[in-house]
């Protein structure tokens, strides 16, 4: 077992989106005083060139056996 605590941490994984595309370019996890929130963002550029990402965060919902299947491609 780990002794690990990833109390107030984050992780965030780019995700691959075509051009246009409204679905977030990166998604994660972040954990607040020990509650799980759920992350999403966004890449852009500013009118001067400066690269930057903008997000939101929302409540984590696990995803469920039903979902999942919902969500399968096959």
């Amino acid at each position: 077992m780990s002794d690990y605590d990833d109390t107030n941490t984050f992780v965030l994984f780019s995700e691959e989106v075509e051009e246009g595309s409204k679905k977030p370019n990166c998604t994660g996890k972040i954990n607040i005083d020990g509650k799980q929130m759920r992350l999403a963002g966004w890449s852009g550029e500013s009118k001067n060139g400066r690269r930057y990402v903008r997000g939101t965060w929302s409540e984590y919902k696990a995803k469920t056996t039903e979902t999942a299947k919902e969500e399968a491609p096959f």
